[in-house]
């Protein structure tokens, strides 16, 4: 016959385990929990991100970005300095500190590289983008000392870069943009 003991020893046998698997439960459960969160804040961040890249203004000033055209750092500098023409030093710092605003949460990983990858075109702009102004960047960081101006836009524009080459569809610069509307 079982005694008494046994008995208690048994129930308090399965009160661990309905205690540990409660537990589990809980914790699996707040774990997906904090998984569905964590991708609603990273839905709503790329949201956000793909507004305010596709508004008809940013594109007005991203071709008018296009159009600008220089011989040298000099000659940039005189065309395009803040105090020259304040309306291209607006259009241009705000493209550059979109994009080095992106670079920043791709490094951190805080959006997804995929996501900022099809966002982009395939990096089309960010690349585009780099390929036009990073020597003039490259430059301002000498003549102002400050050699971590931008460094996130070249970061993001790498990083694109890599992963055109990594799917085998590298990316060449356009020369004439304007077949992209004009046509």
């Amino acid at each position: 016959m079982i005694e008494l003991s046994t008995i208690r020893d048994l129930v308090a046998i399965f009160g661990v385990i309905a205690g540990f698997s409660y537990y589990v439960l809980t914790v699996r459960t707040s774990q997906k929990n904090q998984q569905m969160q964590l991708e609603t804040r990273q839905s709503q961040l790329f949201m956000q991100l793909f507004q305010y890249h596709i508004d008809k203004d940013r594109w007005k000033d991203r071709w008018m970005l296009t159009e600008m055209q220089w011989d040298d750092y000099d000659d940039f500098t005189r065309k395009y300095d803040s105090s020259v023409n304040i309306e291209n030093f607006a259009q241009r710092y705000n493209q550059w500190y979109f994009w080095e605003g992106m670079g920043l949460l791709l490094s951190k990983g805080l959006v997804d590289k995929e996501m900022i990858y099809h966002l982009l075109g395939g990096g089309f702009g960010v690349l585009s983008s780099w390929d036009k102004f990073g020597p003039v960047i490259k430059e301002m960081r000498v003549q102002l000392d400050q050699s971590e101006l931008l460094f996130w836009f070249e970061y993001l524009a790498n990083e694109m870069m890599r992963m055109t080459e990594e799917r085998g569809t590298p990316w060449k610069p356009v020369k004439n943009l304007g077949i992209l509307i004009r046509e």
